[in-house]
């Protein structure tokens, strides 16, 4: 059979194979080097080779294509259409070879990775320096330069040309009217961090709750220039350069600038860190907020080489330190706050210092929150084209069909009902010579203040106490303090016990608490405690064993906060001192009043803890205890079947059935405060449209989420509290019915479908949803979402990156319309999670002043029910217009030895000294 060439007349058959063997890398990045360079001389210079090599290599590459490649004079050259057509090409092939030969060198241990980044000079230290700071820890193995880019497009073009592995760039934009992203084919963007743009003025000008209309300082001169944000802030409100103007290159030079009263400028919040500004400079915020996002881009076939997926993921990790501005610091803390709790227990903790996730809220690493883009039109994007062929979409592809045939089974038959849980035996009195525990992820640091996720808390608990405790149902209850008394709304007045002991002997004094708390508070030395302790207006010694708390402003939650579970883990201030405030390391470990003291820690490794006679406590049976860290399932369940293990925290769902089928051992479920659901960024297309969100949750079956992927191990939620939450107003059942009487979307594809029709995309749009690698239930949840939501004509790509990926997407600044909400709490107080997901500063930009209201209200409200009333209400409203869309409530399963039982065991087990409630079983 003829085929038409591009004139429209008949050519033979083409030989794809023989084209492909045709080519060759070297080849290719000659192609790309002539048309960087324009001649032949200039690409053998860049190259380092002479000019008739090059040529030759050319002239042998047209004879094997049978085409022309390039075309001379006798001062240039240039790549004919087909020479353009393989340079275009060239970098991703490179890439590709360059990930099999670095995968292919690791195996043979031939080779130190290398990194090249690009970024203009304004983002290296915001940016990149405290990336490549961690990336020089984490992999000293590999070398980094960095190229300073012009701008954007440059960077860009140094990585689609094959000159640099990563592109740091920034754009500026109104938070509520920020462009669609731009999608290069080839290239894959991350989305890392947005910082507000705020105004540095001497100008006497009127601002509420400290933003300022940029109009009102318009008429006097600015200071502009590479070195700030004020020109893209002049074509926001149409302002043209003017006399008395200022450009500067340099954002220190800026600031120098403004605090002279040379003329008010506009940076990011990052660029004003550590800068001290005098009494008559003004910082304020823009109304309505403008952002910095900052992304990093790479080649798509790049992305998978691994030093280089290390420096996005560790690029990932970065927040810029916050400006000293009441409009931004309290919506910011929130944010850090919460990230705080939610971090990668994998990576060292000076990964969050300056910055990462109110009462208590928390990321369980190893067990649950990707970057989700989404793209309004409905055509494939280039960038999602790309990823098509990477090995991570194909198997999500895959994923998706498991998925969805494992839930299209579920509405056909009963599910498999769950092992039946072993009986435990009496409590035989008999101490226990040590115990190993088996933890699902890796800490490098002990002191929760540093390195704040869910896992951390398990530890730290053991050996730090609060100033109360937390009971199995979540009262609080006497701690370090034996007494204490609310004297007013805000006023809290603590009794020490006479007999509290450091484990080093020494006694806890009233200024070990105020010095412990006092850092707790401080966001340098304790970035993932200080949000908790935001509200705190006073700490005081008040007597020789008295500690008061003065708040700013009612918390009913405050009370539980002061607890392990929350924010208060007391040390020795002659410790801390000692040691520089560089506690929870494995030169300084931990110093606390637990029953237990830290002996030895080796980060990533293992952390061993000894039972002491100093605690005020009943001794436990346990002596010793120590914990390894085995993220990788696999390694631990077979550590299990080996008999190596006799606890194991949060065994994976997909290996329960592994797990309950051993002899030696048990697994306990027990609800664990978790909430799983869908959120939409409300000011990202098309999900700012009520219908198109409508829809979405229309095509979300919570029911065969639980009972096929959880395996029932879990309960379709209703609201975003959890029942548990609810535990001081209502018993279990009530809790449900309370809930449930918040408006639902229930599972229907022909409602989703109408509603669907009636948006502004009927005919169906293309979105990316991420989730997180650490939760593949989450990730087989999203894939049958996504098939359901084909259905409709709505193409949902679901792509798993890694957690710190996913972690930085959750900011309503990203450009990811629907995202994935995993969500633990310590405490269980019915607003902890409301208050994050739809209080100032939420991931959603939700901007509802009767949420917002009601929420206050809540906050400033201590009967428990009349609390629950108003927080039903605000979530009632929220479901009303489709924010959130509750998944499930989670369960966590912990595996026991046999001849080990637990008393107590509930959802608030592991915020205390757990090991106490331990004993030997009889069989």
């Amino acid at each position: 059979m003829e085929h038409e060439n591009a004139s429209g007349g008949p050519s033979a058959d083409i030989d794809v194979d023989a084209l492909t063997r045709a080519l060759d890398v070297h080849s290719l990045r000659i192609l790309v080097a002539i048309d960087q360079t324009g001649t032949i001389s200039a690409a053998a210079r860049s190259l380092g080779f002479s000019q008739p090599t090059i040529t030759q290599h050319v002239q042998r590459l047209e004879a094997r294509l049978g085409a022309s490649l390039v075309a001379r004079t006798a001062r240039a050259a240039r790549l004919t259409p087909v020479g353009k057509l393989l340079a275009a090409h060239a970098p991703r092939i490179d890439a590709s070879l360059t990930a099999a030969a670095t995968e292919l060198a690791r195996v043979l241990g031939r080779r130190a990775d290398t990194v090249r980044f690009a970024a203009p000079a304004d983002l290296i230290a915001p940016a990149l320096a405290p990336a490549l700071g961690r990336l020089s820890a984490s992999r000293p193995d590999v070398a980094t330069t960095i190229i300073e880019a012009a701008d954007a497009a440059e960077a860009f073009a140094m990585v689609r040309d094959g000159r640099a592995d990563i592109a740091v760039t920034s754009e500026v934009a109104p938070r509520d009217d920020r462009p669609a992203a731009t999608r290069r084919r080839g290239l894959r963007s991350i989305f890392l961090f947005a910082e507000e743009i705020v105004a540095l003025t001497t100008v006497d000008v009127e601002s509420v709750t400290g933003r300022v209309d940029p109009l009102l300082l318009s008429t006097g001169p600015w200071v502009t220039g590479a070195g700030t944000c004020t020109d893209p802030i002049a074509r926001l409100i149409g302002r043209s350069s003017r006399e008395g103007d200022v450009a500067v290159s340099l954002p220190a030079a800026a600031v120098a600038l403004a605090a002279h009263g040379v003329g008010t400028v506009f940076l990011p919040e990052g660029a004003l860190a550590g800068a001290g500004m005098p009494a008559n400079v003004r910082m304020l915020g823009l109304a309505p907020a403008v952002t910095r996002r900052t992304v990093a881009t790479t080649l798509v076939e790049a992305a998978t080489i691994p030093a280089v997926a290390e420096a996005l993921r560790l690029l990932a990790t970065h927040r810029p330190s916050t400006a000293d501005i009441d409009a931004l610091v309290d919506a910011r803390r929130r944010s850090t706050g919460h990230r705080a709790r939610f971090a990668p227990q994998t990576l060292s903790p000076q990964t969050f210092s300056p910055h990462h996730p109110s009462t208590p809220h928390h990321w369980n690493t190893p067990h649950h929150p990707s970057n989700p883009q989404p793209t309004p039109d409905s055509t494939l994007t280039e960038e999602t084209d790309a990823m098509l062929s990477s090995p991570t979409t194909r198997l999500a592809a895959a994923g998706a069909a498991a998925a969805a045939s494992v839930l299209l089974l579920s509405a056909c038959t009963t599910p498999a009902a769950p092992t039946p849980e072993k009986s435990v035996g009496a409590d035989t009195g008999a101490e226990i010579d040590s115990i190993s525990v088996a933890l699902p992820g890796s800490l490098s640091n002990l002191y929760v203040g540093q390195e704040a996720g869910i896992l951390n808390y398990y530890i730290a608990s053991i050996a730090q106490e609060g100033l109360v405790s937390i009971d199995a149902q979540g009262r609080v209850q006497p701690g370090l303090a034996e007494s204490w008394e609310q004297t007013d709304d805000v006023t809290y007045v603590y009794e020490l016990r006479d007999d509290a002991l450091f484990q080093d002997g020494t006694p806890v004094t009233a200024d070990d608490v105020v010095f412990s708390l006092e850092e707790a508070r401080d966001e340098t030395a304790s970035p993932g405690l200080a949000y908790y302790l935001s509200g705190v207006d006073t700490i005081e010694k008040t007597g020789d064993s008295e500690v008061t708390i003065t708040l700013n402003a009612p918390d009913p939650a405050f009370s539980a906060n002061m607890s392990s579970g929350g924010a208060a883990f007391i040390t020795s201030q002659k410790f801390w001192e000692e040691h520089d405030g560089k506690v929870g390391t494995s030169d300084a470990l931990l110093l606390g009043t637990g029953p237990y003291q830290v002996t030895e820690f080796v980060p990533d490794s293992h952390v061993t803890l000894e039972r002491v006679d100093t605690w005020w406590g009943e001794l436990p049976k346990v002596k010793e205890i120590t914990v390894s860290f085995i993220p990788d399932e696999s390694t631990r369940l077979l550590a299990a079947q080996s008999g190596d293990i006799d606890v194991a925290f949060n065994v994976p769902l997909a290996q329960a059935a592994q797990w309950e089928k051993l002899d030696t051992m048990r697994v306990d479920y027990i609800n664990d405060l978790s909430y799983v659901g869908l959120y939409f960024n409300t000011s990202v297309a098309p999900f700012d449209d009520p219908k198109v969100r409508e829809a979405v949750a229309h095509a979300v079956d919570r029911d065969a989420y639980v009972s096929s992927l959880l395996r029932g191990h879990g309960e379709a939620a209703t609201a975003i509290m959890t029942p548990e939450s609810l535990g001081k107003a209502y018993d279990a059942d009530a809790a449900r019915e309370k809930l449930a009487s918040i408006p639902q979307w229930d599972f229907d594809l022909d409602a989703a479908a109408a509603a669907l029709a009636e948006s502004g995309s009927p005919d169906g749009f293309e979105a990316e949803l991420l989730t997180p690698n650490t939760g593949p239930q989450l990730g087989s949840a999203a894939q049958a979402l996504a098939q359901n939501l084909a259905d409709i004509g709505i193409t949902l790509n679901v792509r798993e990156v890694p957690i710190e990926e996913w972690l930085a997407s959750l900011d309503a600044s990203s450009d990811h319309g629907i995202n994935l909400m995993w969500y633990f709490s310590t405490l269980g107080d019915p607003a902890e999670v409301p208050s994050y997901l739809l209080g100032a500063g939420n991931p959603a930009a939700y901007d509802n002043p009767a949420v917002t209201d009601l929420l206050a209200q809540a906050g400033a409200t201590a009967d428990p029910a009349a609390r629950i009333d108003l927080l039903v209400e605000a979530e009632s409203l929220q479901a009303q217009d489709a924010v959130n869309v509750p998944l499930w409530w989670g369960q966590s399963a912990t595996a026991f030895a046999n001849d080990l039982g637990m008393n107590d065991y509930s959802s608030f087990a592991f915020i205390s000294s757990w090991p106490t409630q331990l004993f030997r079983a009889a069989e």
